[in-house]
């Protein structure tokens, strides 16, 4: 029935809402503007992983850049509720345990922040190059090839940093790139009881050893590191299913141990409720990220290390058993007392050449891979 003329006016019905209404009846979401991108506020910050670059076959440098915008956020209930769960009194810490433990946890309350704009000047280069608009997750990824200058053949970092303004304005956040030439020995390693002492295996251990203690270095593995860093061409990408919160803290850790610096390739989103990951998430993580070195490096040989605290013995095997003319060697820390001959080796490297797998035991005393030019 049509409005008379003194019927009472009815709510407007737009032509958005019956689009809108259409859409979802047809099981489709309506169509929203994407807020426009911006440059960073003052408050934002912008945290570089440590990724990898190419020399390309006409001289140039192609170059990965990953980078994390945030804004921080001071949530200190949650940081004492955290700490009451390991069992520490935040009053009770000394003024540096406090301080480290504010540090580690800080960029667990950070909130990612979406559709901000980032440039990047490279050291040498003139030109600034603008990152895509970061997504939900505060990531923003680019892959660019530039006309890098070359000072040493033997030259290991493209150097960058972060510009959100114009002129020299105070946002400026550092990054670089490992340079990893076509041919040489690229040194897979895991982080957490392979090269930093963790306990992985006893939650409440691990926890306080990532929040609470000072990093240590596991036994022996930066001298072994040191030594095979001498070889010309070698590179190392160190891989864990740390999250990237924690990239800061392992950074530092791997500069003040005296590992040899490399790549770094961490868990990209987590949260308080994914801190710890699953078995397939942590898994799926490092064969992702091994699959990606492999490919982007297909003339280079690599050595796999990790440890028996959990499942890089059975990933480093699947990965053997793929690309089996192109691994030196797996070298697996023992943290679990498993010697050679137990089952679990013996089913892990079935069909593998037994001179390919090693067990580093605590009474190892000798690298036991020799590598190569």
């Amino acid at each position: 029935m049509s409005d008379g003329p003194h019927s009472p006016p009815r709510p407007a019905l737009r032509r958005r809402s019956v689009v809108a209404g259409a859409a979802l009846l047809a099981g489709l979401a309506p169509l929203q503007a994407l807020p426009a991108a911006k440059p960073l506020e003052p408050d934002e910050e912008a945290l570089f992983m440590t990724g990898t670059a190419r020399p390309t076959a006409d001289g140039r440098l192609e170059v990965d850049v990953h980078a994390w915008i945030f804004e921080r956020e001071h949530r200190w209930g949650l940081n004492a509720a955290f700490a009451r769960y390991l069992g520490l009194s935040l009053k009770k810490l000394s003024p540096a345990a406090r301080l480290r433990f504010n540090q580690r946890t800080a960029l667990f309350h950070a909130e990612s922040e979406e559709g901000k704009l980032i440039d990047i000047a490279f050291d040498g280069v003139p030109t600034r190059i603008a990152m895509p608009p970061s997504g939900k997750d505060g990531r923003s990824n680019l892959r660019v090839v530039i006309d890098a200058p070359r000072t040493s053949a033997l030259q290991e970092w493209q150097q960058f940093h972060g510009v959100t303004g114009p002129g020299e304005l105070l946002h400026r956040f550092k990054g670089q790139s490992l340079i990893v030439p076509a041919q040489g020995v690229s040194i897979i390693s895991d982080i957490d009881d392979t090269i930093k002492h963790t306990q992985v295996r006893d939650r409440r251990e691990m926890l306080l050893n990532t929040f609470a203690r000072r990093f240590e270095a596991t036994p022996g593995m930066a001298a072994y590191y040191r030594a095979l860093a001498k070889t010309p061409d070698t590179r190392f990408h160190y891989l864990s299913a740390s999250p990237i919160q924690l990239y800061p803290a392992l950074s530092d850790f791997i500069r003040g141990a005296d590992f040899p610096e490399g790549s770094m390739h961490l868990r990209e989103s987590t949260t308080w409720r994914t801190l710890i990951p699953g078995d397939e998430d942590s898994r799926a993580h490092k064969l992702g990220v091994i699959e990606r070195l492999f490919t982007e490096f297909p003339q280079r040989r690599f050595v796999l290390v990790g440890d028996s605290g959990e499942a890089d013995p059975e990933i480093y095997a699947q990965v053997m058993r793929a690309h089996a003319g192109r691994i030196d060697g797996i070298v697996i820390r023992d943290v679990t007392g498993e010697g050679r001959l137990s089952d679990r080796y013996r089913a892990t490297f079935d069909g593998i050449d037994p001179v390919l797998w090693h067990i580093l035991m605590p009474d190892t005393t000798a690298w036991p891979i020799q590598t190569r030019n």
